[in-house]
């Protein structure tokens, strides 16, 4: 009889890797009871080895730990096994849930041999390594962006045995926050008389959001929004701004609602909204998906962010620029659209450039409307955007069987 939990012991005490809980980061199913039990774990492991009858499964997680251990502790196992002359894994699958470009972490090459492709992200970088590593086993991904195959992203990665498009993963993470800080009741409340027609909320900022910016200022729509500008990318750094115009405000210089730079990411404030500007005082919640501009080596991508669904979460009206059909996608997904208040005409243009453009314009046009008569306009769809929400928070969104089998490699997907 093999023993799993030896090898597996092996590459946790391996000189390569420091880990300081390892049972937080990888775990051995070997049994009926053993899945049962650590099943609804939450958060669950970054690595989950399942080696019951008829399973011999390799599951890689990038939702919670760390990039770099979790793709050493992959590599380990297989060449434990390869070492020990053990059978390679039936299946592996890749989940990375929360991003929609698995060639993010291109930057940050983990492993020394060079690959088949320049520059590889890191689900790239593990894919390579599990098939220098095995000979007959199966390798999938399952990832947030909605396109799939024709992803350049995936095209360039190279073959995977099997794609599983799966863009609700940023979803069911803030559901699960919502109902952790209690706050899934907090509703929008178009009977209060808002005083501002938009609320821009941006927390990451690009070269994109900055245009957006811009054009508010420009067109003076900024008086009719309350604007969050937090002034810093991703890593909390000052950025360098691609503007076509002439600047018309100060990109450098922090604006904040409710919530500083330096505290956004603690506590997962991201997933929150405030009740005051959010839930009260403006109409439409309006801004620039994360990525919008999908070019060069993100072409094609379709992804979309808690940005979108919190909106609907909160039954308020939301009105976001994204790639080309991204409305169209959300029909598809069960909602309704707004057609009573907006001109979607826009969504269909392949250009960035000119669809950006129609979107804006249609902000400027919505910004002239008085706001008691807009507000009047959205008390008549009030069932439309209820409906919405209750779509949102009760409709079941289907899910690879890999996530129905193992849903606390996902952050709520075990609710």
């Amino acid at each position: 009889m093999i023993d799993y939990k030896e090898i597996l012991r092996e590459v946790l005490d391996s000189g390569d890797i420091d880990v300081r809980n390892p049972n937080d980061d990888i775990l051995l199913i070997s049994s009926d009871y053993e899945y049962e039990t650590v099943i609804n774990l939450s958060p669950g492991p970054g690595i989950m080895v399942d080696v019951r009858p008829n399973k011999n499964r390799l599951i890689v997680s990038y939702n919670f730990w760390d990039t770099s251990l979790m793709m050493k502790l992959t590599v380990d196992y297989l060449l434990e096994l390869r070492k020990h002359s053990l059978p390679e894994p039936k299946e592996i699958y890749i989940l990375d849930l929360w991003e929609g470009n698995i060639g993010i972490g291109g930057w940050n090459k983990v492993f020394e041999q060079p690959f088949d492709q320049p520059e590889p992200g890191y689900v790239e970088q593990l894919m390579y390594r599990c098939r220098e590593l095995t000979d007959n086993t199966t390798v999938s991904l399952v990832n947030a962006d909605i396109n799939s195959g024709k992803s350049s992203i995936i095209r360039k990665a190279g073959r995977f045995d099997n794609y599983y498009s799966f863009p609700f993963g940023l979803l069911y993470r803030t559901k699960a926050r919502l109902l952790y800080f209690k706050t899934e009741n907090s509703t929008m409340n178009y009977r209060m008389q808002p005083a501002k027609h938009f609320i821009c909320m941006n927390a990451t900022i690009n070269s994109n959001r900055i245009n957006l910016v811009n054009y508010l200022h420009k067109e003076k729509i900024v008086d009719s929004c309350h604007l969050s500008w937090l002034a810093v990318d991703n890593r909390g750094n000052r950025i360098i701004s691609v503007i076509n115009d002439e600047a018309c405000f100060d990109y450098n210089k922090p604006i904040v609602l409710d919530v500083k730079s330096t505290e956004l990411r603690k506590n997962y404030r991201q997933e929150t909204v405030d009740k005051f500007y959010y839930l009260t005082d403006s109409l439409i919640d309006i801004g620039i998906e994360t990525i919008s501009d999908p070019v060069r080596e993100m072409k094609d991508i379709k992804f979309i962010t808690e940005k979108t669904w919190k909106p609907y979460l909160f039954g308020k009206i939301g009105f976001q620029f994204n790639y080309p059909e991204y409305y169209s996608d959300l029909k598809t997904f069960g909602f309704e659209l707004y057609d009573e208040i907006f001109d979607y005409s826009f969504d269909k243009i392949e250009d960035h450039g000119i669809r950006f453009k129609e979107y804006c314009k249609e902000l400027k046009r919505i910004s002239e409307i008085p706001i008691k008569d807009l507000t009047s306009q959205i008390l008549t769809i009030e069932e439309k955007i209820l409906n919405n929400r209750n779509h949102i928070w009760n409709y079941k969104f289907p899910m690879p069987t890999v996530l129905k089998e193992y849903p606390n490699l996902g952050i709520g997907l075990n609710e």
